[in-house]
């Protein structure tokens, strides 16, 4: 909501906010499934909401894109086809593009519109979508995911909140299909909120994944325009732990790591280890 020239949002149960400073209101809209908004402010520069929640900012966007991707991808073993459920932003598919060995990146996201305002708002998040091999696939991620079997090497969900659409993205039905989608190595990573303000149940999240994939691990990275900043991610995996990284990719991530403005090969190994309550909040005593 907008409230003196700021932009608020309420969260945990509307008893905590964040909120910027709005230099101009660029874009509002109602596509046919959500309310798009996008500021120009003065902290964050420009910053994309979905019905009222922040998704994307020029400040740190990086952030959340690089973990997401760059992590699986340097576990994986045999990198050949991704696929990314949600993230219309772009992000996740341009840093995938920066691997020459991935062969296809698949991008379902239900919402066109998403897409279309990234790429005028946000053209770096959506440079990769040129790529040869990216396919745009604007579709239910639910009907999708049940459909492929054994098909992908990575699975990102890039998931708003567990609310509305998206709450069955978070279920162990859900994960299950992911699992079938994977191959016999296969990663899935995903978000998995603020445990700070446990609005959506960050211990059920983490136990849906549970009964599907047998390495389930949780780290944390920054999030400046999120609840509370302190963000969870998960990596779930058929056979490889998080920090097992592929000894055949580290010159080649040596190389692009240069270019990267978050991720690299030391914090990857030093991300996994959590603190106490971490552990306990995402159920792993």
């Amino acid at each position: 909501m907008n409230v003196n020239g700021w932009m608020i949002e309420e969260f945990f149960y509307n008893t905590f906010a964040t909120g910027f400073k709005v230099k101009a209101h660029l874009h509002s809209e109602k596509s046919k499934f959500q309310q798009i908004d996008v500021y120009d402010t003065d902290a964050v520069g420009r910053l994309l909401l979905l019905d009222g929640k922040t998704m994307v900012s020029d400040k740190d966007e990086f952030v959340y894109h690089e973990v997401v991707s760059h992590i699986p991808y340097m576990v994986s073993r045999n990198c050949k086809k991704v696929l990314i459920i949600g993230g219309g932003d772009g992000g996740v598919v341009r840093e995938f593009v920066k691997h020459a060995d991935i062969e296809r990146i698949d991008l379902v996201e239900i919402d066109e519109r998403v897409i279309e305002v990234s790429k005028l708002y946000f053209p770096d998040c959506t440079s990769g979508l040129s790529d040869p091999r990216v396919r745009v696939l604007p579709e239910d991620g639910f009907a999708f995911i049940k459909r492929a079997k054994g098909e992908y090497d990575i699975i990102v969900v890039d998931s708003t909140d567990p609310v509305d659409f998206a709450s069955g993205l978070f279920t162990d039905e859900f994960y299950s299909d992911v699992y079938s989608a994977l191959t016999e190595d296969g990663i899935m990573m995903n978000q998995t909120e603020n445990p700070f303000l446990d609005e959506f149940g960050v211990k059920n999240i983490y136990g849906n994944m549970r009964k599907v994939f047998p390495i389930v691990q949780s780290f944390t990275a920054p999030m400046l325009i999120y609840p509370g900043v302190f963000w969870t991610f998960g990596f779930s995996s058929k056979k490889y732990r998080p920090t097992d990284l592929n000894p055949m990719k580290l010159t080649q991530m040596n190389s692009l790591e240069r270019s990267l403005k978050w991720y690299n090969t030391n914090w990857h190994k030093g991300a996994f280890a959590l603190s106490n309550f971490h552990k306990h909040m995402i159920g792993q005593e």
